[in-house]
């Protein structure tokens, strides 16, 4: 068993047993979408619309920054979500990591972008083996937001476009890949809905947006595996109706 630093659910930082050999299934061609804000160079995501999602990724960015060693608890990890997603708009919560937190209008998917504009990490898709190394990791960002059909309130709004509560929790599978290979194998989870069994809870409707925060780097590589090499991080998230999306980004850790 080896644990890969990866997840965060509306920024929930964990380490995740990826304990499972079994590789996602390639994905189909899809469509590619980019990001870019100001002078932050361009994310290449290959997204793939799995039924009818009301929702959708957004915002997305792949850089490296800091996350910590073992010894560190990994503390750089939630330092570094704190410098892209500062308070008040967003702040820390027992079972979400980073939650909801000053109520603030969209729009939403261009929060990662402004908090990364002044911050200066490198960005992808090629990296130095100092990049991929302790403390540091590869991140890839992105922002989900509502994407047509339900109205209702969220810690944002009284009355917006919202993910419903109905419509969660979505589910997750997150995978890395090195040279075609499994590197962090495959690891699983959920996004909660925004109610009462969360402590402490919320009275909405559901999200009016969550960010999600996915890193890996050398700290966690297999016995033996050196750092350069071609990666791809994997992505399928589906919702309470099995609609969703599967996506992938593709980088290159040079020697």
């Amino acid at each position: 068993m080896r644990k890969t630093f990866a997840l965060a659910v509306l920024g929930l930082a964990a380490a995740l047993a990826a304990c499972t050999k079994d590789a996602a299934a390639p994905l189909a061609p899809a469509a590619t979408a980019d990001r870019s804000h100001g002078d932050l160079p361009r994310t290449e995501v290959e997204l793939k619309r799995i039924g009818r999602p009301r929702w959708r990724p957004a915002d997305f960015h792949l850089f490296s920054a800091p996350i910590g060693t073992f010894e560190s608890g990994f503390a750089e990890f939630g330092t570094t979500i704190e410098s892209i997603l500062p308070p008040p708009n967003h702040v820390p919560h027992p079972q979400l990591g980073t939650g909801p937190g000053a109520p603030h209008p969209g729009p939403y998917d261009s929060e990662f972008a402004h908090g990364l504009a002044s911050q200066h990490y490198a960005a992808g898709p090629e990296f130095s083996v100092a990049d991929f190394s302790a403390p540091n990791g590869i991140w890839l960002v992105w922002m989900t937001v509502p994407d047509e059909g339900a109205i209702g309130s969220s810690p944002d709004f009284a009355s917006g476009p919202i993910i419903p509560n109905g419509k969660m929790p979505i589910a997750f599978t997150l995978e890395t890949r090195r040279n075609g290979g499994t590197y962090s194998g495959v690891a699983q989870g959920t996004v909660p809905a925004l109610d009462g069994s969360l402590d402490p809870p919320f009275a909405v409707d559901g999200h009016s947006h969550f960010p999600f925060f996915y890193v890996d780097g050398a700290i966690f590589a297999p016995a033996g595996v050196s750092a350069p090499g071609h990666y791809e991080y994997r992505f399928t998230f589906t919702d309470m109706s099995g609609d969703g999306w599967r996506f992938n980004v593709r980088f290159e850790v040079k020697r």
